[in-house]
């Protein structure tokens, strides 16, 4: 529950390279001219099929550069039949499928504010994703083909002039390499970046009235918590008309130290306000009676600490006794009159003297229909 799994291997732009890996391969079997002009087309047919999907759908930048490029090359073809000595025609292939991602990463800045401008005219997220993907995939390929430049050139200074086997894995072996590393690796982030987030808690951000607009991970909900409007559920335990309040924790990012009620906790993404009360007050108090714990009312409180919705809960505690736990170290019981003569002394933590006045009316308020 607020644990997602992010990233599909569409994301993987590098997938994109394909076109050029089956020219580079087939031209060891079949003439040039004929690899590149089944390249083109495979990367003409996968780049209509991708446009012409229907519904939204993440656009491949690094497949219609490839394509684009694969396209040049065939309409060269045409015109000049020795554009391209057969033994390099690898690493040619190689070189110009990396121009269009060197443009791309050169330009990332702006091509990112472009696509992220495209997203908020279209109301598509995915064209600034897929910005980024495509981003991500050309430094990638520039990485692994900087690697493979740098040992041609090490294998030249060292062993000039190169045999014809150096020279077979050098110009033929390594360039298909090149794209298949870049798509290897690509894919091994999507699986690494989703078994990270797999284990991600993630909280709604929300408005005043509690309506849900995306979502943050806890961790940045602490750090960023004046940013955006997160919803927290507060559960005060009250016994024989006593609220039960002890010291926050020392490891607490807000007012720590001072005297607060039972628990509080963030509403997970995904979660209901039920499911969410149960699991903060469980994780707390294990042994509480669930069947005592009543929603009673939400306010949104921000100072320059915090900016949150609270989700304010009530547990009936008949037995006292279920209090007595070592987890709740320094935590009593206190009566209104000895809470009222500690009030605005900054010895309560700020949520709870906000809150304060609606609990007790909510207490006296109970104990009548008690009495009654």
């Amino acid at each position: 529950m607020g644990k997602q799994r992010v990233l599909s291997s569409k994301f993987n732009m590098s997938l994109g390279y394909i076109p050029v890996i089956i020219s580079i391969i087939l031209c060891e079997f079949i003439i040039q001219d004929t690899a590149i002009y089944i390249g083109t087309g495979i990367g003409l047919l996968s780049s209509i099929y991708m446009l012409r999907r229907k519904g939204s759908h993440i656009p491949q930048i690094i497949l219609y550069s490839t394509t684009g490029m694969l396209l040049l090359l065939t309409i060269t073809s045409f015109f000049s039949t020795d554009y391209c000595p057969e033994a390099m025609f690898p690493f040619t292939l190689e070189i110009s499928a990396i121009i269009p991602p060197l443009i791309i990463f050169l330009n990332r800045k702006r091509f990112l504010n472009y696509h992220t401008a495209q997203s908020r005219k279209c109301c598509k997220q995915f064209f600034a994703q897929g910005a980024e993907a495509a981003i991500v995939s050309a430094r990638v390929l520039l990485l692994i083909g900087f690697l493979h430049l740098l040992i041609i050139s090490l294998a030249i200074l060292i062993s000039h002039p190169l045999n014809d086997t150096a020279r077979y894995v050098l110009f033929h072996i390594m360039p298909p390499c090149v794209f298949i590393l870049s798509i290897l690796f690509n894919q091994f982030g999507i699986y690494y970046f989703n078994k990270v987030m797999k284990h991600t808690v993630f909280v709604p951000i929300v408005t005043t009235k509690g309506d849900v607009i995306g979502k943050a991970m806890a961790s940045e909900a602490i750090s960023r918590k004046n940013e955006y409007i997160n919803p927290v559920i507060r559960i005060t335990a009250v016994s024989h008309g006593m609220l039960f309040l002890l010291p926050r924790p020392q490891c607490s990012t807000l007012e720590k130290g001072k005297t607060d009620i039972l628990t509080e906790g963030y509403l997970i993404y995904g979660e209901t306000l039920e499911q969410g009360a149960k699991r903060v007050l469980q994780q707390t108090l294990p042994t509480a009676p669930l069947q005592n714990l009543r929603f009673n009312l939400t306010y949104h409180f921000e100072n320059e600490l915090t900016n949150r919705l609270v989700y304010l809960f009530t547990l009936d505690v008949d037995d006292d006794s279920l209090l007595c736990n070592k987890e709740l170290k320094g935590g009593k019981l206190w009566t209104f009159r000895q809470i009222e003569h500690n009030l605005h002394r900054n010895f309560f933590s700020s949520c709870f003297e906000y809150e304060y006045e609606y609990t007790k009316e909510i207490i006296y308020t109970r104990e009548k229909y008690k009495e009654s």
